[in-house]
């Protein structure tokens, strides 16, 4: 197995697996390592304190031993005994295995030479001056060995501490290691799934994937076949759905005229009188086929406006735009009694017209059919960083904040109903919101309060 095979394994079972052992290994090998070294300090504490305890008692021994030689000793200058010499003689050769193993444990083998000297005088002469030296030496002897065992624990502290010192570097150096790796890692594994976040979100927002496929685990790999096949699916579905709403919409169209046209000639009563009863009967056909007509143009705008579309920059006055958008309105705002205010002044800009037209008579349409009677509306424009700002606000109760999160959704209709005979489709917002992107602008709502709502269109332009 080559090693890019080994760090791009085919299954993401098998690469979870690969993580988890790396990143436990040296964990697992820092355990032991503190174990083992755990354990050897152990010992060694354990094996000095062992020669402590012995050395304490052979010492303690070692100078009753001397103690019991001065006075059998003293004892056989008065009495000279056979039988004390003979007990001289064996507490001395008792001396002698004490000194024995006292220097066997201190390693003092010059200690072992005195001693053995002052015994020999001892045995040839019990009246030696020497022999008061013994008792006088063991007890020094004791006291040595005992601060040479406060030595050998100091270096055993001070070596436990370097011990220590050396662990924590240790860990520190297995933690950062460990870290690298988790990163490392962790990046293998989440790039792959980043690109298919990325992938959902292109389809989501209707935008091309890209050309080169995923590399990474099997089940990834297979993911991103499915995307790209959802895609295609998507854009299928899609474009027959275009062809639907344009193809139903014309053939609408026909007869819808042709409803218009009867119902006019009826209202102006070309073919006869008509009674209350008849003309209101007429009313009612003329304002749903207005309604129809409203319906169709808007389904035929969203439709566009999903296609790609090429823009064809002109130079527009914002201002002569806003009045031709009012104009239309007008009956309905003299019934209403509204008030509009408009800029005084506004920038000329290259832009593609028909989209900001749409954009504008549906949020200047969408002010005046929420707005109350008596209410205001007002239409301002400004440049900002070179972009071009119309802000659209209209006095009234504010959105519903369940509906804010799905205005722009198409065919969507909130809670609040509009005023006017004709009645709502649910998609101009959408529209617009889609014009806007279409000249790389956007539509928000930035203002929902009482007697205030704001809506805001940004487009990126340059003043002419």
């Amino acid at each position: 197995m080559s090693f890019n095979a080994f760090w791009q394994p085919r299954s993401l079972k098998r690469l979870v697996m690969i993580a988890f052992i790396l990143i436990i290994t040296p964990i697992g090998f820092m355990l032991y390592k503190t174990s083992d070294v755990l354990e050897a300090q152990l010992q060694l504490s354990y094996l000095q304190t062992q020669n402590a305890i012995e050395m304490s008692q052979q010492g303690s021994l070692l100078e009753r031993s001397a103690e019991d030689i001065v006075r059998s000793a003293n004892q056989y200058q008065i009495v000279q005994s056979d039988t004390l010499r003979e007990r001289l003689n064996e507490q001395i050769n008792a001396f002698r295995n004490l000194l024995a193993v006292q220097t066997f444990l201190t390693e003092k083998n010059t200690t072992l030479v005195k001693f053995t000297q002052i015994l020999n005088n001892i045995e040839n002469n019990p009246a030696s001056e020497f022999i008061n030296d013994l008792p006088l030496m063991s007890r020094e002897l004791a006291e040595l060995n005992v601060k040479e065992m406060g030595v050998r624990f100091s270096e055993l502290q001070e070596n436990a501490k370097l011990t220590r010192n050396a662990l924590w570097i240790q860990t520190g150096l297995l933690i950062f290691a460990t870290l690298i790796l988790m990163l490392l890692l962790s990046t293998i594994i989440s790039k792959p799934i980043a690109g298919l976040i990325t992938r959902i979100k292109a389809i989501g927002r209707r935008e091309p994937l890209p050309n080169t496929p995923l590399k990474g685990p099997a089940e990834i790999m297979q993911l991103d076949e499915q995307l790209q096949w959802l895609d295609t699916h998507l854009t299928e579905l899609e474009a027959a759905k275009g062809q639907f709403i344009q193809h139903i919409s014309h053939e609408l169209k026909t007869p819808l005229t042709t409803i218009r046209e009867g119902a006019d000639l009826l209202e102006e009563q070309v073919p006869g009188p008509l009674n209350n009863r008849q003309t209101h009967v007429v009313s009612l056909i003329r304002n749903s086929s207005l309604n129809l007509q409203s319906l169709i143009e808007q389904l035929l705008d969203y439709n566009q406006l999903q296609q790609s579309y090429t823009l064809k920059k002109d130079k527009v006055n914002i201002q002569k735009l806003v009045m031709s958008s009012l104009s239309s309105l007008q009956l309905l705002i003299a019934e209403k009694d509204l008030a509009v205010t408009v800029p005084e002044s506004a920038p000329i800009i290259e832009v593609d017209r028909s989209m900001l037209q749409r954009v504008v008579n549906n949020l200047i349409s969408n002010a005046v059919y929420y707005t109350d009677k008596n209410g205001q509306i007002s239409i301002g424009t400004k440049t900002i960083k070179d972009n071009l700002i119309i802000d659209v606000s209209n006095s009234g109760q504010p959105i519903p904040e369940d509906d804010t999160q799905r205005i722009f959704e198409p065919f969507f209709q909130g809670s609040k109903r509009r005023t006017g005979s004709m009645k709502g489709t649910g998609i101009g917002l959408s529209i617009a919101k889609e014009a806007a992107s279409a000249m790389s602008g956007d539509l928000t709502l930035i203002e929902n309060s009482k007697g205030c709502i704001v809506f805001r269109l940004r487009i990126p332009l340059e003043p002419v």
